[in-house]
């Protein structure tokens, strides 16, 4: 079985390959469906068995175990205000979950910037999360899937195999970030920590949707799109501002990928590319823009404050 890949093609290929040969993926294609499909989530774990040494229901254990972490700080953000030491972070979550002017009537979205927010604003007070992929993008992922199981489907859970195989396809995504461009604010800017995070969320939400890998992909294709050239500008170098409100922010912009995705709204730019042109991007950028602090949002007027403020 070969188990190497470094793009979103040769992925799905790898998993093709699997089903016709009758491998370990095969087993997770549902009947009828089409090479490639429903198979993607077990390919990828059996890939991970492979590595790792351990069997997959250990492999789902531990994943299931992830998910309800997310789900802690998801509830902690949400029931508590979080008040950080810098004093940038004030209990956001909770306030927008009381609020009732909002525009958009719909809960799941409502729930998915909640949630999203509730989680990062929980790092920012040292609390425990999931890095998915980082600290600083940590709500995005999670705020998403958990919004839609709160509003849509609540016999899903940590342990429930189609909630846990959108994780897995999130978490693909971001292997194919990580080998051909970089999880690294430091590195690539935010379009690498939260425009990542984006991305990973839209194909999680796909698959979470029945959707197949093309779809989910193209998916988080259209989120990393209108991610490109984010700047990583964190004020006082702490990650708050603009980290935790970006995170909701980022969730919306996963769910109009997915929304865009399954009305037919393809991307022009296919995945592959688009992570090629964020490598492009974020090797151009200047490292003022690149977790230093030293410009941005971080040198305004206002953003040098906080430096007085923590010392």
């Amino acid at each position: 079985m070969n188990w190497k890949f470094t793009t979103a093609r040769e992925l799905l290929e790898r998993v093709g390959e699997s089903a016709l040969t009758g491998g370990s993926a095969a087993a997770g294609r549902a009947e009828g469906a089409a090479l490639g499909e429903e198979s993607l989530p077990a390919w990828l774990l059996a890939r991970d068995s492979f590595y790792s040494g351990k069997t997959e229901a250990a492999l789902r254990s531990e994943i299931a175990h992830r998910i309800k972490v997310t789900r802690a700080s998801l509830d902690r953000g949400v029931a508590q205000a979080q008040m950080s030491y810098s004093g940038m972070t004030k209990g956001g979550a909770v306030t927008l979950a009381a609020s009732t002017s909002w525009p958009v009537e719909d809960r799941f979205f409502r729930l998915a910037l909640t949630y999203a927010l509730a989680i990062n604003e929980v790092n920012a007070c040292g609390g425990r999360i999931i890095a998915f992929p980082t600290a600083g993008s940590c709500g995005i992922v999670p705020g998403v899937l958990w919004a839609w199981r709160d509003a849509r489907e609540r016999a899903l859970g940590p342990d429930h195999p189609r909630f846990q195989d959108a994780f897995i396809v999130a978490s693909a995504v971001g292997i194919l970030i990580a080998s051909r461009a970089t999880l690294s604010g430091a590195a690539g800017g935010c379009q690498a920590e939260c425009g990542a995070a984006g991305a990973m969320a839209a194909a999680g939400l796909s698959t979470l949707l029945g959707e197949g890998p093309e779809a989910s992909f193209d998916a988080a294709a259209l989120s990393l799109k209108n991610s490109l050239g984010l700047a990583c500008d964190p004020v006082a170098g702490l990650v708050e501002v603009p980290c935790a409100k970006r995170n909701a922010f980022l969730a919306a912009n996963a769910i109009t990928a997915v929304s865009f995705a399954r009305a037919g709204v393809r991307s022009v730019i296919p995945f592959d590319e688009v992570v090629g042109a964020m490598k492009a991007i974020g090797d151009a950028m200047p490292q003022a823009l690149r977790e230093s602090a030293e410009g941005g949002l971080a040198k305004t007027a206002t953003g040098l404050s906080y430096w007085d403020k923590i010392r």
